[in-house]
């Protein structure tokens, strides 16, 4: 039987997942942008060249897209919650599952 502080250090964990995807509104789009870059590379820390490779194109495609009116800026804290799914306990290679997740969802690297 699960034990009530293991429910309640579930839902506290919960609770900081959820925070950890928050972006403050209150900078400029290209700091916002570099904010949810180092959210991201701190929910799935990039094991080699290619996933920061990665990291920084998505981050630069998120900013160009803003800046062109495509997307708006909820976007970054949608992307982040992306990374959290990516980044789960059972997940052995979170960046791929990640690339993954945005090819499918925003149709990342089709032209």
């Amino acid at each position: 039987m699960v034990q009530v502080g293991e429910i309640t250090q579930n839902i506290h964990r919960a609770i900081s997942r959820q925070a950890e995807c928050k972006i403050g509104r209150s900078g400029t789009i290209e700091q916002q942008v570099l904010m949810f870059h180092e959210k991201l590379v701190a929910i799935i820390p990039p094991r080699d060249q290619s996933d920061r490779t990665s990291f920084n194109r998505i981050s630069n495609l998120l900013l160009r897209k803003i800046k062109d009116k495509e997307f708006q800026p909820e976007i970054l804290e949608k992307v982040l919650r992306y990374a959290q799914e990516a980044a789960g306990p059972d997940c052995r290679n979170p960046a791929a599952v990640f690339m993954s997740i945005m090819k499918k969802e925003l149709g990342y690297g089709r032209s």
